[in-house]
């Protein structure tokens, strides 16, 4: 009886603090993110849930991003800072995309410079 208890208490949590409604929206970027070819982890036990959108192997460039209801509109706020509508999802993948492009290549011309100072050396 405990067990059912406590699964109903969080059930109801999820239900009155928007997390369950907030998930099916970080599902939705998921897929759009995916479609755009980002790899994507979801950590949906934390409050708010939180989704790491980032290129294949390259963790360290991973861009968070929650779903939360502001001014009675549910939003995307990424990396803590910008805020999109949540009814535009595939428009909110194309900038999380442009995001993660100029983050790749940033790394990516940091490391050729890196390379070629130590290569005249």
């Amino acid at each position: 009886m405990r067990v059912a208890r406590g699964r109903l208490v969080m059930a109801w949590w999820r239900v009155r603090f928007g997390h369950a409604t907030a998930e099916r929206h970080l599902d939705v970027l998921a897929a759009a993110t995916h479609a755009h070819g980002w790899s994507h982890l979801k950590v949906y036990v934390e409050s708010p849930p939180v989704l790491w959108v980032f290129p294949e192997g390259e963790g360290s460039l991973a861009v968070s991003v929650t779903a939360e209801r502001t001014g009675g509109r549910w939003v995307y706020r990424v990396s803590g800072a910008m805020l999109y509508p949540s009814d535009g999802p595939q428009r909110v993948a194309g900038v999380l995309s442009d995001v993660l492009w100029d983050r790749l290549s940033a790394r990516r011309a940091s490391g050729s410079a890196a390379g070629s100072t130590a290569a005249r050396r």
